[in-house]
């Protein structure tokens, strides 16, 4: 699952590659084949949507990328992860299309989250599941916006339908400094307003409260860049309790708020 602050980053990305497109006369043109792409980072807590997908250890990510004619792209990216069953390993793959909307960037791409070493038979569950995600973005001078939904038919560890929405905001304050902010809200059918146990009363009967689903995350934070390398420093939190997140991901540490930096190396499209 991939950790916000790659779509804020993203965002940047894509303001970039809509100056380069201003600039096309300038610039070789791409061959008809496309171009490759990568980039390597690690991250002091992989957080995902909000909430650590490795126990809040570093994570080390890599990306390889295809850019096409006509906006078309595929890739690959992977991460370390630990989700306390054994599971170590994501492994995503995606493809989409980019259009332009009357200098607005329409972003239809579709995304499916594997974890190749995760037990099936010793969980009962697949934690292997497929999105469809839209995106619109908006550059304003040195502000772009994007707009996210994303819509799951079985969310993680088949937990059923999901749907999310997202708003980011990126600055470029320099060439080389942007400050970005990002809310999300996660909806999962199977887990919104679930009945769990939040303490024992007087006689020893279970006090109920609810899951924490729909939950809100939020994240500010800034990257700076120098040449091909990247460092993006940023708070991260979300709605979720210490309760609400033991039932929800097993351990009650993993949805509070924290300070995320990730360093980014990135490797030039090729053809050079």
């Amino acid at each position: 699952m991939r950790i916000s602050g790659k779509l804020l980053l993203g965002a940047a990305a894509l303001a970039a590659s809509f100056a380069t497109v201003a600039r096309a006369d300038d610039a070789p043109a791409t061959p008809w084949w496309g171009s490759f792409s990568a980039y390597v980072a690690a991250q002091s807590d992989y957080r995902f949507r909000g909430i650590s997908q490795n126990d809040k250890q570093p994570s080390e990510e890599g990306s390889l990328n295809w850019s096409g004619p006509e906006g078309l792209y595929a890739g690959t990216w992977l991460a370390k992860v630990n989700f306390f069953d054994g599971t170590s390993l994501e492994t995503d793959v995606y493809a989409g299309k980019h259009t332009d909307l009357w200098g607005t960037d329409l972003n239809v791409e579709a995304y499916y989250y594997t974890y190749p070493d995760h037990n099936i038979e010793a969980t009962g569950w697949h934690d292997s599941y497929y999105e469809t995600i839209a995106q619109l973005t908006h550059v304003f001078g040195p502000i772009t916006l994007m707009a996210t939904g994303a819509w799951s038919p079985d969310f993680f560890a088949q937990t059923g339908t999901g749907w999310y929405v997202e708003g980011t905001a990126t600055w470029a304050v320099t060439d080389w400094l942007s400050v970005s902010g990002d809310v999300g809200h996660q909806w999962v059918s199977r887990i919104d307003s679930a009945q769990i146990p939040v303490g024992t009363d007087s006689e020893g009967d279970a006090i109920l409260g609810k899951s924490g689903f729909p939950y809100t995350h939020w994240d500010l934070g800034a990257t700076g860049t120098y040449k091909n390398f990247s460092l993006d420093v940023r708070y991260i939190s979300t709605s979720l309790n210490s309760n609400e997140c033991l039932y929800t991901q097993g351990k009650h540490d993993l949805c509070g708020g924290t300070v995320a930096a990730t360093l980014t190396y990135n490797i030039s499209p090729f053809p050079w």
